[in-house]
This record gives structure tokens, sequence and C-alpha cells, in this order.
């Protein structure tokens, strides 16, 4: 299936969350630049990650027509300042966001210098976003949930076994009634096994949920798992 409807939350095969009422799409840890990073270390990767992102937010615009995107955070890849790549490309995809719709950037841990970027364009760098009940964080720090948080930073995947033991890893969201975590967007952010690891984020190891997982496969599009304690190995304890 395409989308999952969960009341006026839509999780869809994108890696996007609808909010309806809001007419608002939120995604999460582009993570722009990645292949200029690790250039700068030795190892080069095509740069495709752009094209990838791109045509997905395209994809979003033309099935949705959301009046409103949030960028959950991650935006650029680099910590410590902004590689050529990063900025050319941020500024690219900003242009292309902007022309379709208003644009709110909550600030991740790799945005330490997204600022000097976004002021060009006279957009404010935030540190969290309320949208009626609804509160984005990014989730590298802790915070008192309000609302409905929704955060990014975990790059939440599960690993998916076949009967002739081949493996493959796809990102999914984490779904409870008050905290949901989003997918990352980058195609090389393979993402944290939910089942196998514990959590990179503050606020997940401080709320214990027991999640609603729903893997996102670019065939099959959205698929329902179930609960995450039925996913965790024997040791969990959730």
């Amino acid at each position: 299936m395409e989308e999952v409807h969960l009341g006026s939350i839509t999780l869809t095969k994108y890696g996007m969350l609808y909010l309806e009422d809001y007419e608002t799409a939120v995604i999460s840890d582009l993570h722009l630049g990645y292949e200029d990073v690790m250039a700068s270390q030795g190892l080069f990767l095509p740069r495709i990650q752009k094209r990838v992102i791109l045509s997905l937010l395209e994809e979003i615009f033309s099935r949705y027509s959301p009046r409103q995107l949030v960028i959950n955070g991650d935006f650029k890849h680099e910590f410590s300042r902004n590689m050529p790549q990063e900025w050319d490309e941020i500024e690219e995809v900003l242009e292309y966001i902007t022309s379709q719709a208003e644009i709110i950037v909550v600030r991740g841990n790799h945005d330490n210098f997204l600022r000097g970027i976004l002021r060009k364009r006279n957009i404010e760098l935030v540190d969290s976003y309320t949208l009626g009940p609804y509160n984005f964080v990014h989730g590298h720090r802790d915070v008192d949930l309000k609302g409905i948080t929704i955060i990014g930073h975990e790059h939440p995947s599960v690993s998916l076994r076949d009967e002739i033991y081949a493996t493959v890893k796809i990102p999914c969201f984490l779904y409870s009634p008050d905290l949901i975590v989003l997918p990352a967007i980058s195609i090389y952010a393979s993402g944290t096994d939910i089942t196998k690891s514990d959590f990179l984020s503050p606020i997940l190891r401080k709320n214990k949920r027991d999640f609603e997982v729903f893997g996102i496969d670019e065939t099959l599009g959205i698929l329902p798992l179930g609960r995450l304690s039925s996913l965790l190995a024997p040791s969990g304890d959730y």
C-alpha cells in the first residue's frame, strides 16, 4: 500500500508524514552534502542523493500539494562547516521547496552552520516547531513530550529475512499516539535496526513505547510490521 491513515496522520511510502488537517508534509534527515564529506575522507561516492531527493519532493508535491513542508532536522551532513556541495545542494532544494510551499526548518545535530545558508532566504532555523497538537523536534536532545511529538534523528530501520536467509534492512516509521519517529530521507542513512540496537535518541530512551512499526519498501510501499515488542530479540524490554 502507498500510505497508511492513522486518524488525520498519513504515513507515506516516500518516508514523508502528512498532516491532513494542516496540509503539512514532514520529512527528516536529508543529510545533503554527504558525498562531499565522504570525498574529503577519501571515500568517493556518486553524487546522486540530491537528484533522488528532488525527485522525491516532486512526487510529494504532485500527489499531496502540501501548503507547508517541515524539515525536522539534519538538512545537511557536515558538523563543522558548510561544504561547497552542501551549500549548492541546499540552495537548489530550497529553491524548489519555496516555489511550492512555506518551509519550516527545525535544527538537527548536523545543522550547526545551516543558519548562514537559510539567512539568504530569510528562513529561520528553529529548535522546535508547534502546529496545533503537534510538536516537532529533531530528537538529539531530551525534551518533555508535548501533545503529539514528532522526531527524526533515530533513522529507524528493520532487518527482514526471507526463507533462504537473505536479509534486507528497510527504513521504517515508529508510531504511538503521542510520539512518532520519522525515517531518514537520505539514501545513505541505513539506520538503526530497532530490533537489535538501543535507541540513539534520549527522548526514546526515556519514553519507552511499544510502537507500531511501518516499514517502507520502494516496490511494496508501506508494510505494517506489527508492534515493536513482537519484533524485538528475547532480551528486549518492551
